[in-house]
């Protein structure tokens, strides 16, 4: 997607974070973030499917306190000579996850 498409800007952001889905949690990496997603690296190539409902948990105390947020996967990319990769879009109205997620996308700012 070219950056004219996009309606928020991204940050790099390179954080571990805990993902939750099919009953199990998972540790990933972000490449980067936004008011509407993110994008995670997929390094043990965990299948995901478009649509499928995740729970992602942030844990950068220089950024912002612990949170969860809710969120849809939207994009599946398979591994070639670079690890697979998976972007997701916020679903979550709550506003703890909401301000979670503000306070970071502020300190990125900056």
């Amino acid at each position: 997607m070219s950056a004219e498409r996009r309606q928020h800007e991204r940050f790099e952001l390179f954080a571990h974070v805990a993902l939750r889905h099919l009953n199990t949690v998972e540790s990933f990496v972000t490449i980067n973030i936004s008011a509407g997603g993110v994008l995670l690296r997929n390094d043990r190539n965990i299948p995901f499917t478009i649509g499928e409902q995740i729970r992602i948990a942030f844990d950068e105390p220089s950024l912002a306190p612990a949170f969860e947020i809710e969120a849809t996967v939207v994009r599946v990319i398979q591994p070639t000579a670079k690890p697979a990769l998976f972007a997701a879009m916020w679903s979550s109205s709550a506003a703890a996850e909401s301000s979670g997620l503000s306070q970071i996308l502020w300190n990125l700012r900056k």
